[in-house]
């Protein structure tokens, strides 16, 4: 490298880079989510969440008022988790969770992805029906006008 003569006096004339750290050329990489969008998919209400809020619940000594009263909801939200009538959100999720402290979230499978028709539908389309609607009525025209209408060819 070329310096002028002032900032040449802060180095030395010689240099050797540091020699990189001895690493693996790989290692087991977990994968993670693209988004919370995707994390969230990946999780999954626990079997039986009803009855695992209810035990939890009557374990620590609460009736059904007074459990309510401290997560600060309704006592129907609560009857009806505990019924699984409700499929509760992840605020209600947290709130319980952390308030019976109790894990009602588990891992479950990524959601595949649906598979795509690589064939053109044989049906009928949308535009195959606008196009039959637009000839009817343009032979419609034609029968009041008193011309006869065209024949069709296959």
């Amino acid at each position: 490298m070329t310096v002028c003569g002032r900032c040449a006096s802060f180095g030395t004339a010689e240099w050797t880079p540091d020699r990189p750290r001895d690493r693996p050329m790989w290692r087991p990489v977990q994968r993670r989510p693209r988004s919370d969008v995707e994390a969230a998919e990946t999780l999954a209400m626990v079997d039986d969440y009803g009855a695992k809020i209810r035990k939890a619940r009557e374990k620590m000594g609460m009736n059904v008022e007074d459990f309510a009263r401290k997560i600060n909801e309704k006592e129907s939200v609560i009857k009806k988790l505990e019924k699984e009538e409700l499929n509760p959100d992840g605020k209600l999720i947290r709130k319980i969770g952390s308030a019976l402290k109790i894990e009602l979230l588990e891992v479950g499978e990524a959601p595949v992805a649906a598979r795509v028709a690589r064939r053109a539908s044989t049906g009928r389309t949308l535009g195959d029906i606008w196009k039959i609607s637009q000839s009817k009525a343009k032979d419609e025209e034609e029968e009041e006008k008193g011309e006869p209408p065209p024949q069709e060819t296959k």
